[in-house]
């Protein structure tokens, strides 16, 4: 069996490398396929939380997020442009993120999406999606567009109440970290899907078992005040 390549959208235009931000987001667990009107809210939430502490955590390594975040702060306290000289402080961080957190607040999460439509971004994914293929799963797991939906629509904020379905703000999700502010300002998609043959640190496969890699490459295109902290 050899993997499958599937490109689903791009440009064509490459990104830049010298403006370019990367990173990997993993995922391991069950994936379920979504589509019509089965929309999966609770388990692309519970998806959705898995991206959650990764996406934290390039926030506060990331030295341009965390200026852009320190920026944010300084403005939402009346003390602007103090963060240009404090290298980023924890105090006007962490303002800037709970100022972010309240633009996109949907049932009573404050959502922070590092991929938004005001910050002008070239957002290319790469997926490398581990599944069972065996032929007595094929019913089970629907087919592989369900899927990427299901991983797709986790990887954004929702977009209203439903959509998170009954799940609340856990203690460490008080700014919570989405990859997108929406799946359309995705700019190219590739996809290779190949045999997964058992998650780490499982005795045996389950049908609907699933072990992701998610390359993003961000590049800003120019127009947006924005964009310097994002090169």
């Amino acid at each position: 069996m050899t993997p499958n390549e599937r490109i689903f959208i791009g440009t064509g235009e490459p990104i830049e490398s010298e403006n370019k931000m990367e990173f990997r987001l993993l995922f391991q667990g069950v994936l379920l396929p979504s589509g019509g009107t089965n929309r999966r809210a609770p388990e692309k939430h519970e998806i959705r939380k898995t991206f959650h502490p990764q996406l934290k955590r390039l926030w506060s390594v990331q030295r341009g997020l965390r200026h852009y975040a320190s920026y944010v702060g300084a403005k939402a306290i009346g003390r602007p442009g103090e963060s240009s000289h404090t290298g980023g402080a924890e105090k006007f961080v962490n303002e800037g993120l709970e100022a972010l957190g309240k633009n996109w607040n949907r049932a009573g999460f404050n959502f922070i999406p590092l991929v938004a439509s005001e910050f002008t971004l070239r957002c290319r994914i790469d997926v490398l999606l581990l599944r069972p293929t065996e032929t007595k799963y094929i019913f089970e797991q629907g087919d592989i567009d369900g899927h990427l939906k299901t991983l797709f629509d986790a990887m954004r904020i929702p977009k209203d109440a439903q959509e998170i379905g009954e799940a609340k703000p856990a203690e460490d999700e008080n700014q919570f970290f989405c990859l997108l502010e929406n799946d359309n300002l995705i700019s190219e998609v590739h996809v290779i899907t190949d045999q997964l043959l058992v998650l780490p640190n499982q005795r045996e496969v389950k049908a609907n078992d699933a072990f992701a890699v998610i390359h993003v490459e961000l590049n800003h295109t120019g127009g947006s005040p924005f964009n310097r902290w994002f090169a």
